[in-house]
């Protein structure tokens, strides 16, 4: 093994001079545990990660450091537990803010993290190396041939081959997806009685296009289900989850999203097209799960990258020629990021993502809820893109796709997903017939690849490209 190779590594994905001699030896040692040999770190960053990752900025590369400390982190979760360190888990779809204020009220006594989301993100955005994860788990019961979600055989196979702890808790939710709580009991039942479940859930029982926000009683539901919850975390970690800590939480999530919103909004209204779709969509992953490292360092390499954005918009430089399309996309699929490379080789820029970006409309509206801290998150959940009813959400699509006015749009990469899959679809008609604006949709899966190869989807991506050229070019013919 060559040190070398893992701190140039480092270096790379610009961790500071002076913590790079004890950074290293813990990215060796991660890297053991994650799977990732030598060649795999020398691939991904002399290849997979430049070909990618918009790396000529120094805020991607900030961004992929801040992504590899917090995997390093994670490593340490199992020593974390030894020593006394409670141990609190989540997936996705979740709300944030409860569990950045666990890790508030409770500091280091605390570790809170997705694991299953974040070994994903990790292996396959940066390493393309999550594969093993999944095989493992389709060997010990999640059967391949059902289209079961990356990151519950994520989670299944980090539990089995000892790549994290059992938690103390892990606070687990039925708000849409209904597989994940039912991995969680898999789990319970087939590798560890000790893999002790909250589980958080909420009816779809709303009426075609109600504002699930402007209803009383369903916010009062949600907030009790939360402060249910979070009384039972409390008892589990033994130390209180104060009001105070769940407000803190909410306003960093908020000052977060408003700069990520600031870039979406500051990139889309530039020509030529500033950056690529991968890292605005990565951009938002603190928005879905929490960092046990805090966001300092991701917001720290957010604030860089606005910074750089700006001056190559100032100066006319982008990713693409002036003029050229952009699509947007439902959620760009950054764990499979060659296909926003695909798009970019065809002359087509991956723009916004609808679950990143807020319009003025959507900001104009104000919240009803000031000091209950419960019914204020239950009340920005529910107004959420992936809160809210149904019929609702496609209205705050046209809304985006009316503010941002893309050439096109991309859905899909969701066909793993009961639930986002079969809504993205309809959504798909709904909004087009609405704005006008062409929509596509591609079977696909964010979070993996293995059923689908870059050469197998880029007839399909050059298709969509030719569209999108095609009604940029008659919109500016005025037709």
């Amino acid at each position: 093994m060559n040190k070398n190779t893992y701190r140039e590594f480092l270096e790379f994905v610009a961790f500071e001079p002076e913590e790079l001699e004890t950074a290293t030896e813990e990215w060796i040692k991660a890297s053991q545990i994650l799977g990732l040999a030598e060649e795999d770190i020398r691939y991904a960053m002399e290849e997979y990660i430049p070909d990618n990752w918009d790396v000529k900025f120094l805020g991607v590369r900030k961004i992929v450091g801040a992504v590899i400390r917090e995997a390093i982190d994670l490593t340490k979760a199992k020593d974390y537990k030894k020593d006394g360190v409670k141990v609190v888990y989540g997936i996705l779809p979740a709300i944030l803010s409860n569990y950045m204020a666990i890790k508030v009220s409770g500091g280091d006594r605390v570790y809170v993290g997705f694991p299953d989301i974040f070994l994903a993100k990790v292996l396959n955005a940066f390493f393309h190396k999550l594969d093993p994860f999944l095989e493992n788990a389709e060997q010990n019961g999640m059967s391949y041939g059902c289209r079961h979600c990356a990151l519950n055989k994520t989670r299944i196979t980090a539990k089995m081959q000892d790549v994290i702890p059992s938690p103390d808790i892990i606070w687990t939710w039925g708000l849409n997806c209904d597989e994940g709580p039912k991995t969680d009991e898999f789990i319970n039942c087939y590798f560890d009685d000790d893999w002790n479940v909250e589980i958080t859930r909420i009816p779809h029982d709303t009426y075609w296009g109600d504002c699930d926000s402007d209803n009383e009683e369903r916010i009062d539901y949600l907030a009790d289900q939360l402060n249910h919850s979070v009384r039972v975390v409390e008892e589990t970690v033994g130390f209180k989850v104060t009001p105070e800590s769940l407000k803190a939480a909410s306003t960093a999530t908020r000052q977060y999203a408003m700069k990520i919103a600031q870039l979406n909004s500051m990139c889309m209204k530039a020509d030529p097209f500033p950056i690529g779709g991968n890292v605005l969509s990565i951009l938002g992953s603190p928005l879905s799960m929490p960092y046990n490292t805090g966001l300092k360092h991701m917001e720290g390499a957010v604030d860089i990258l606005i910074k750089e954005v700006k001056a190559d918009i100032k100066n006319g430089v982008g990713i693409l020629e002036k003029g050229a399309p952009r699509v947007g996309v439902y959620f760009t699929p950054y764990c499979v990021p060659w296909v926003d490379t695909i798009f970019r080789e065809n002359g087509v820029a991956l723009g916004f993502s609808l679950i990143s970006v807020v319009t003025k409309k959507a900001m104009m509206k104000p919240m009803k809820y000031k000091d209950d801290p419960y019914r204020i998150v239950a009340e920005q959940w529910l107004r959420s893109a992936a809160g809210g009813n149904m019929g609702y959400e496609f209205e705050t699509w046209v809304d985006k796709v009316e503010t941002f006015k893309p050439d096109a749009m991309l859905m899909g990469f969701f066909d793993f997903d009961r639930w986002l899959g079969a809504h993205q679809k309809m959504g798909t008609m709904y909004v087009e017939e609405k704005t006008g604006v062409p929509h596509f949709y591609m079977e696909a899966d964010f979070w993996e690849d293995r059923d689908y190869s870059a050469e197998g989807l880029r007839t399909r991506i050059e298709s969509i490209c030719q569209v999108a050229k095609m009604n940029k070019k008659m919109k500016e013919m005025g037709k």
